[in-house]
């Protein structure tokens, strides 16, 4: 994995509370389920045999690409028929000190004001203008997908939930997570290509 693929952060509360959530299988290894509390953005059905999870920064090119080409294949492909239930942590390494935690910041703050479809309009509208960050830009995609503007340009600019987002990147770093994205299908670390995503998900279905 490119060492520049580093680092994430989101879930609530403090790194503590993070590793309670974290958990173990009865085999020792984590638990990917122990983390779908609600408290993080979801997608898929609650019921899904398989959980993908994935770690990103905001600012991080390859988070870009990988929301761009990979993603919205695993969601068609596997999300939409009910077959994974799709769960994003944030892990700023950060690539950039502000927009890491900035842009982090004020998705959480769409995701707790506006819920998960918000969130995931706005990821991936966010994610286009990667490179031209700025807090009106945040602002204004934040008013356009989900008319909570204000609320998301404030928590960009004051890190309202900078705590949330360290304590997602403790969550990563528990998992052995180095670089972003970092995927993960079901308790097993794979690569972020669309096949060896698939490959994984198929042998768990």
């Amino acid at each position: 994995m490119n060492e520049t693929r580093t680092r994430r952060g989101f879930i609530a509360a403090t790194a503590a509370a993070s590793a309670a959530l974290a958990g173990c299988s009865d085999d020792g290894g984590i638990d990917p389920e122990r983390i779908d509390t609600g408290e993080r953005p979801a997608r898929g059905d609650e019921t899904a045999p398989v959980t993908v999870t994935v770690f990103e920064d905001f600012a991080c090119p390859h988070c870009r690409r990988f929301n761009a080409q990979v993603a919205p294949t695993i969601v068609q492909q596997y999300v939409e028929p009910g077959d994974v239930r799709y769960l994003h942590a944030d892990f700023p390494i950060p690539v950039d000190e502000t927009w890491s935690y900035a842009v982090g910041s004020a998705a959480r703050a769409v995701f707790e004001e506006a819920g998960n479809g918000a969130f995931w309009d706005f990821s991936t509208a966010v994610f286009a203008l990667q490179g031209e960050y700025s807090y009106d830009a945040i602002e204004s995609v934040a008013e356009e997908v989900a008319g909570v503007g204000a609320t998301a340009r404030t928590a960009a600019e004051d890190g309202t939930h900078r705590e949330a987002l360290d304590a997602d990147r403790s969550l990563g770093e528990q998992w052995d997570v180095s670089g972003t994205p970092s995927v993960f299908v079901g308790a097993e670390s794979v690569d972020p290509g669309p096949q060896s995503i698939r490959d994984a998900i198929d042998g768990r279905l």
